[in-house]
């Protein structure tokens, strides 16, 4: 680590802190296996969600959460197929008010965070398969969303009728429903979201 201060205004100074690449790789990896959460439309409290997220996600390790302010907060898990199962078997909601969830992210700051983005796994159906292919998923990631994840059958070449992709999304913002490959319009299916209007294409009305 290294210091470094700077004058400002001639008056005051900024002690300007830096880390390593190496440094960051390491103080980062302690929460990959965390994800940063919000429930939308309700306060609630620290032992509260605990309880409630253990009841809903039924997770076979440990679970840590941490209130982040804000209204976020951090949930840790101590087994890393927990934290994908959560991602990969949602969206979720306490009561009828949505769970916002995303991977825990470097430099996160509750009160500049944007309250809209979240992840949700989205399905390509018949997708043709010379699309089956890291890279040309690289590509409709972009015009869908931002990738979290893949799922594994597709990252191994394990082809069926569908691929899967966890995206993250602004749910400010209309969804997206079909994308134009070619003269083909491929429909893009999002799992598990009953709960979306369909007349806006937006989550929830609360």
């Amino acid at each position: 680590m290294r210091t470094q201060t700077l004058k400002l205004l001639g008056l005051e100074r900024l002690i300007v802190v830096k880390f390593s690449k190496e440094q960051k790789c390491r103080f980062r990896s302690l929460w990959n296996k965390a994800l940063i959460v919000k429930v939308y439309g309700r306060l609630v409290g620290f032992s509260f969600l605990h309880a409630r997220l253990f009841s809903l996600w039924k997770p076979i390790g440990k679970i840590n959460c941490v209130d982040l302010g804000e209204e976020f907060f951090l949930v840790c898990f101590s087994v890393k197929e927990d934290c994908e199962a959560v991602l990969r078997n949602g969206p979720w909601f306490i009561g009828e008010n949505f769970l916002s969830i995303r991977p825990w992210e470097p430099n996160f700051h509750p009160s500049e965070a944007n309250i809209s983005l979240v992840a949700v796994w989205v399905r390509l159906n018949e997708l043709p398969i010379e699309y089956y292919d890291v890279k040309a998923l690289q590509i409709i990631r972009n015009v869908i969303g931002r990738v979290l994840r893949i799922d594994t059958h597709t990252e191994n070449e394990s082809w069926g009728r569908f691929t899967c992709l966890c995206i993250q999304i602004d749910i400010e913002k209309p969804l997206v429903m079909a994308v134009l490959i070619g003269r083909k319009e491929q429909p893009v299916t999002k799992k598990g979201i009953q709960k979306l209007c369909f007349s806006c294409g937006r989550i929830g009305h609360w």
